[in-house]
């Protein structure tokens, strides 16, 4: 690298370390709360990071400078004496957090898929920045709903102020700059503070520091390049999926953070594959209220978002597999339903081991996870009904093996396996893989 690229990081890194006991005295002398100290170091690290642009032509400065900034924060996390001292402005909070680790290498990141466009290096990183910070200082004070999130909990109204400055964080830069006009801008502003309030809600232990700009660089490239009618569709489905988990939250067990991330996944099925996609996660989520209703269980189970992401786990690959090409939209789509099928066969044999009176039945299970889960993607491949009748069987067969292993499972070791979610996930997706038999 160049001598004007070494000293570049020098007058970065001089920048951030001299912030960190400049904001120490000053929150000391005014009395500010610990978590105000600690997200005005996340405005002034983000601040700076976002003059990048203007002073690297070049990813190689930005790793190197994300590398030499990471190691000091992850030596004052190792050692208590530094962070009682120069780093308790960053550690002064009661709740575990790795965001002061993972800030860097996440703005590396975004750096170097950006490539060179400011929009999507700048819009990002001033959501991670601004709108994180306006949504946690203002819950902290005023929030008075808070909802589960992870380990802890999150409020309704710091989401809220989330979602509106993310907004003004995507709107304002797209206007101003003259990327888009004010339509187009709107739209994608809508869209994106929407996606990145739900992120947000769904990360705990300050990995919203990695998720949150990731996250909105991949959602903003996509939005982009759409036109305007485009645009209102998937704010149409955005809203409507999360009207509709919201509404049914009153019976359901998912707390806050799974509700949101079940929005996020219904969403992703419909917009990167498409809307075909969102009935089968759908139908598990309804069959889920309805049950959950019926059988009064609201309040004696409490799921978090493991649960979702065992979901993920089952039918995301499906939905990248249709958007890449790695599978014919029929394989993808008969996957995603074989895979959502299992699912419910697991979470109703699960639920009639848990209520009194009932008795397990895994080919009953089977049989209404296929019908209730699979059917409503199925049915749109009524023109290959031939070539589905023997992957049917198959993953049918499959099923009622999984179920059975399952049950088995937390019958005898329930509550003795760390990440069942993830085995349940992967053994749905293995049940899913009957699809590939359908020819492409």
């Amino acid at each position: 690298m160049s001598a004007a690229e070494w000293l570049a990081i020098a007058c970065v890194l001089g920048v951030l370390f001299l912030g960190l006991p400049t904001i120490r005295a000053v929150a000391r002398r005014s009395g500010a709360s610990p978590e105000v100290a600690r997200k005005s170091i996340h405005v002034a690290m983000g601040l700076v990071c976002a003059t990048f642009p203007w002073i690297f032509d070049r990813c190689l400065p930005v790793l190197v400078l994300a590398g030499m900034a990471t190691l000091p924060l992850g030596l004052i996390r190792m050692f208590p004496a530094l962070r009682m001292g120069v780093g308790s402005a960053l550690h002064g909070i009661d709740r575990p957090s790795y965001g002061e680790v993972l800030f860097a290498p996440a703005v590396a990141t975004v750096f170097a898929l950006a490539d060179g466009d400011r929009y999507l290096y700048l819009i990002p990183l001033l959501i991670l920045t601004i709108a994180d910070a306006a949504g946690a200082l203002f819950g902290t004070r005023w929030g008075k709903r808070r909802y589960g999130s992870g380990g802890g909990f999150k409020t309704v109204e710091g989401s809220v102020i989330f979602w509106f400055t993310a907004f003004l964080c995507a709107f304002l830069p797209l206007v101003a700059g003259g990327r888009v006009d004010v339509v187009h801008a709107l739209w994608i502003g809508l869209i994106l503070g929407i996606l990145a309030m739900m992120t947000e809600g769904i990360s705990d232990r300050g990995f919203d520091n990695l998720v949150i700009p990731v996250g909105c660089f991949f959602m903003l490239e996509r939005l982009m390049p759409l036109e305007v009618p485009s645009l209102i569709g998937r704010f149409l489905v955005l809203v409507i999926l999360l009207i509709v988990v919201l509404a049914g939250s009153r019976w359901s067990t998912l707390n806050g953070g799974a509700l949101l991330g079940s929005v996020l996944l219904g969403y992703a099925c419909a917009v990167i594959a498409d809307w075909r996609f969102a009935l089968p996660p759908l139908a598990v989520f309804a069959c889920h209220v309805a049950t959950t209703r019926k059988h009064c269980l609201t309040g004696k189970f409490d799921h978090r978002l493991d649960a979702v992401l065992s979901h993920a786990i089952a039918c995301l690959p499906w939905v990248l597999a249709k958007e890449y090409g790695w599978a014919s939209t029929g394989q993808a789509l008969a996957g995603i339903s074989f895979a959502m099928g299992s699912q419910l066969a697991i979470l109703d044999t699960a639920t009639r081991a848990c209520v009194p009176g009932r008795v397990v039945n895994p080919v009953r299970s089977v049989s209404k996870g296929f019908l209730i889960a699979a059917m409503p993607g199925l049915v749109w491949l009524w023109p290959l009904i031939r070539q589905l009748i023997v992957p049917s069987v198959v993953a049918l067969a499959a099923m009622w093996l999984m179920t059975l292993m399952i049950y088995r499972i937390d019958a005898n070791y329930r509550g003795h396996i760390t990440g069942l979610w993830i085995i349940k996930g992967l053994l749905a997706l293995a049940v899913s893989s009957a699809a590939l038999l359908i020819p492409s």
